[in-house]
């Protein structure tokens, strides 16, 4: 029996089921196309660096994600989507989650691509990317940002809190990119990395923009990093308001006893620095 606050996934909302019949039915047009033509569809759709960066195939970093290598593949990557983005979508409304997802996912291809090129410009090699992977890492980032403390059965079995399932599963994609980095191997780590990357970064600019994809905001990791930032800049700023005040005070005293001439250019820079720091808005100068 699963606690009130355990999760087993999801519920399937307008925008989560159509990203899982199009995965579906694009696997499917793979399949037939290439028993005549094998390799066709992902040759020009899937990513590859030399495909994006040389021969200019730009729609690659889009198309990559809804094609899949298999169907152990794609049924992990459509379970995954079903455990987590229900909530979202239900959270944020249809079109601020199909945004995100699709933001993600095309930020992962740009990163796929990017460290493909380095690893492999000398080699001549170029694989071949496929998978919604990324996007689906990203959908996990903002399931864990949004609800932290809720709590998934990992593998079935063990309970464990969205915010550490999070930060364990990127720790294991940015070891294992390094890993990539160091010879070969079939998972795209890079771009399940690029894709919690990508994820933070678009939450990130929403927060800095004050806007939020969510119609009743929680306060995630993400709103917690920035109240804190806010109230850090805050404190410095009132604590360097206070140091001006003593500098204002003791220096105007010298100047009511032996006028404003028996300040020395040190002073003087003082309190110039004391007057634009206690009086920010104002910008007459001393003199």
């Amino acid at each position: 029996m699963l606690r009130q606050n355990m999760r087993f996934g999801g519920p399937l909302t307008p925008i989560v089921k159509k990203l899982m019949i199009i995965n579906g039915a694009v696997f499917l047009l793979q399949l037939f196309v290439s028993l005549f033509y094998p390799n066709l569809i992902e040759h020009n759709f899937g990513l590859s660096h030399d495909g994006f960066l040389n021969e200019f195939k730009l729609w690659q970093v889009f198309t990559y994600m809804f094609l899949h290598g298999g169907f152990m593949h794609i049924f992990f990557n459509l379970f995954a989507l079903w455990m987590f983005s229900g909530d979202l979508e239900n959270e944020w409304g249809s079109a601020a989650f199909l945004r995100y997802y699709l933001v993600s996912g095309v930020g992962a291809g740009v990163c796929i691509a990017l460290m493909n090129y380095f690893m492999y410009v000398k080699s001549g090699v170029s694989p071949v990317t496929l998978g919604a992977s990324g996007a689906v890492y990203a959908i996990l980032l903002a399931y864990g940002m949004t609800w932290p403390n809720r709590q998934v059965l990992l593998y079935f079995v063990f309970p464990v809190k969205m915010k550490y399932l999070v930060i364990g599963f990127g720790l294991i994609e940015f070891f294992g990119t390094i890993g990539s980095a160091a010879g070969g191997g079939n998972i795209s780590h890079i771009g399940h990395l690029g894709g919690l990357i990508s994820g933070f970064l678009y939450m990130l600019y929403l927060r800095n923009k004050q806007v939020t994809p969510s119609r009743s905001p929680r306060p995630g990791f993400i709103d917690k990093v920035t109240r804190d930032m806010r109230l850090k800049k805050k404190q410095k700023e009132i604590e360097r308001r206070i140091e001006a005040k003593k500098i204002i005070d003791s220096l105007l005293e010298k100047i009511a006893k032996y006028g404003m001439s028996s300040l020395t250019a040190e002073e003087k820079k003082d309190l110039e620095w004391a007057r634009k720091n206690y009086f920010p808005d104002r910008e007459e100068t001393l003199h």
